[in-house]
């Protein structure tokens, strides 16, 4: 019989991007990887229900409200850009599921066309929705001048809670890129942690919380794997990102555009 293979501690925090059959006029070629489709979206939703997960926020999972043996069958759903597909595809989904998600939204962005309003987002809200930031715009954020980033992170989390009546406890960073400067200046401005796209599972209380990006040709399979806290299923991902870190950050440095990236705000 073949040994069963170890289980890693921890639980997944699951990113998508945007879901639905067809790209958005204005997501590049390059972000096709991303988007996944509604029907991939919906079996992912049957596999962690037949898999005996439970979808939890982010909020109970990081500050440990739920004990280590429900933490081996929790799940977290976070979307990333804030699009207006996530209030027409995957919020009635989430409601058919009679699941909650995280969305991370760039304060700049909303109201913008393709991208949610302020409307959607209190009726996503008043569903059980969470809403946290994505910094107010979509751009770099380490190397960004001290007052800049303070003003990334501080406009983002007030616009959001004046709106929403809530606390906005984690920020997602742009790109998934950050540094030391960055987190330290999400704690001192308010912020309980920062995500990265380290697809790894994370640990209740951590300053920096992993979440593991699905993709378009992601697997039935690997998804499984993800579930099941399966190494063989996180550590390809965890090589990817290995050896594409440092070129990644030269190359948004030097030529950001092939990565769609902003270094800094126009006119800043």
């Amino acid at each position: 019989m073949a040994a069963r293979e170890l289980t890693l501690s921890g639980a997944p925090v699951l990113m998508y991007h945007g879901l639905g059959a067809t790209l958005p006029a204005d997501v590049a070629g390059r972000d096709t990887k991303y988007w996944v489709t509604s029907a991939a979206f919906g079996r992912h939703l049957a596999q962690i229900r037949e898999a005996g997960q439970r979808v939890r926020r982010l909020y109970e999972l990081w500050s440990g409200r739920a004990t280590a043996p429900e933490n081996q069958s929790a799940v977290v759903l976070t979307f990333d850009d804030g699009r207006a597909t996530d209030y027409e595809v995957v919020f009635p989904l989430l409601l058919a599921a009679g699941v909650r998600a995280e969305f991370f939204v760039n304060t700049a962005t909303i109201e913008r066309a393709g991208h949610l309003t302020w409307s959607q987002i209190m009726e996503m809200h008043r569903a059980g929705m969470s809403f946290q930031s994505h910094a107010h715009d979509h751009v770099l954020l380490p190397g960004l001048p001290e007052r800049l980033l303070r003003n990334e992170l501080q406009t983002s989390k007030r616009l959001i809670e004046d709106r929403v009546g809530l606390g906005v406890d984690f920020l997602a960073t742009p790109y998934g890129l950050l540094d030391r400067r960055v987190i330290d200046t999400a704690r001192e401005v308010g912020y309980q942690a920062v995500c990265n796209s380290l697809s790894w599972p994370t640990r209740p209380g951590r300053a920096v919380v992993n979440r593991v990006t699905v993709y378009r040709d992601t697997t039935a399979s690997r998804f499984a794997g993800i579930l099941a806290r399966q190494p063989s299923a996180y550590l390809p991902s965890v090589a990817r990102t290995a050896l594409t870190y440092l070129p990644k950050r030269i190359l948004l440095k030097v030529r950001p555009s092939q990565l769609g990236a902003l270094l800094h705000l126009e006119g800043a």
